[in-house]
């Protein structure tokens, strides 16, 4: 088995969690801490599967209401609440929600919360824990949607444009998260095959946006769609693929909107690199080779820039890899696999 960058773990081979899906999955933690894996199954509708009390996986359930409406890779996300929701672009160009009717449970109510989409959602809580809802709009700008309020279950504000021109990469998904210094930031792929940022100005400022302002190089040639996530020190990082490669860059000390200049991942890659924050407070990224195989570059020290060469781990994926956290913090990694199936691979303890 690979080592892992946590001392005392290492990578298992992947498991199969079956079933027959047309997309990545999504995953997200009950309030309890069981797993719930999402997936758009063959027939255009969102299926869960869910870790029981021991920690095994249950059966795949439909989610009642979803037949028909699953146009894109769904998006889990857990609110201070404890309820998961469950967003996706329906194939009337909607994006629709999912909220469990309660903790803990595979039921779940359903909403039509926005129109005019041209990509899957991405989402972030709030400082206040409020959800955002980002989407690239059919006409080619960014949109989002949020709730009202704090208390939940709360209502939806009107989609609100963030402008901007992502022209024919309007398809692609955005990609948010929030920063140590509680602002959200969202990356999009530009007409110009470049990745843009758009910050909140103040937290919880969902109304009051700063200006666009470029991660990338200048005339990048960026293929898909951007990622991003934390350091241990609140900084976003964020990630992109151009041709084989992996790039990366880096807030600032004291974060902000000007980016340092981008470094590299290891290895020839053929999807844009997925990251998420082990418990040693080091990033471990997740490529796919060109052969779809999974591997993992490991970054040297926490907060640095640099990371190792890319680790094997297996698999053999059809899209991005989706990482989480089990209830003890190791690693999972979710995944489309070649035969249609979910998959996964897991730390486990050395």
């Amino acid at each position: 088995m690979p080592s892992s960058t946590t001392p005392g773990l290492a990578w298992a081979s992947p498991f199969s969690l079956e079933g027959g899906i047309t997309a990545d999955p999504a995953v997200a933690a009950n309030a309890d801490d069981r797993l719930s894996v999402f997936v758009r199954g063959g027939g255009s509708d969102l299926y869960v599967r869910s870790q029981k009390r021991d920690w095994t996986w249950g059966s795949w359930t439909p989610i009642a209401g979803s037949a028909g409406t699953v146009a894109s890779s769904p998006v889990a996300v857990r609110a201070p609440d404890g309820i998961i929701s469950v967003f996706w672009r329906g194939s009337d160009n909607s994006i629709r929600v999912a909220r469990q009717a309660g903790l803990n449970t595979d039921s779940y109510a359903l909403t039509q919360i926005a129109s005019g989409a041209a990509s899957a959602p991405a989402v972030a809580l709030n400082a206040d824990g409020r959800i955002s809802v980002f989407y690239n709009g059919t006409d080619r700008a960014l949109w989002h949607v949020y709730q009202t309020s704090v208390a939940y279950p709360s209502g939806w504000k009107q989609p609100e444009s963030l402008a901007g021109d992502t022209a024919a990469n309007n398809t692609l998904t955005p990609a948010a998260v929030r920063g140590g210094d509680g602002l959200i930031q969202v990356f999009v792929t530009g007409a110009a095959n470049e990745i843009w940022g758009i910050s909140q100005k103040a937290p919880d400022s969902t109304s009051s946006w700063s200006s666009y302002f470029i991660v990338s190089a200048r005339n990048a040639g960026v293929v898909g769609h951007p990622t991003a996530v934390t350091d241990a020190d609140g900084r976003i990082r964020v990630f992109w693929r151009a041709g084989n490669v992996g790039y990366h860059a880096v807030q600032p000390a004291g974060y902000g909107t000007t980016y340092q200049a981008p470094g590299t991942t290891q290895g020839k890659i053929v999807e844009t690199p997925v990251a998420i924050l082990a418990m040693d407070g080091r990033l471990e990224v997740f490529v796919v080779a060109d052969t779809r195989a999974l591997y993992v570059c490991e970054q040297k020290q926490v907060n640095g820039n640099d990371f190792a060469d890319a680790a094997h781990l297996g698999g053999k994926l059809t899209g991005l890899p989706v990482p989480a956290r089990y209830h003890d913090n190791r690693i999972v990694v979710a995944y489309h696999g070649s035969d249609n199936a979910a998959w996964a691979i897991h730390q486990v303890f050395a």
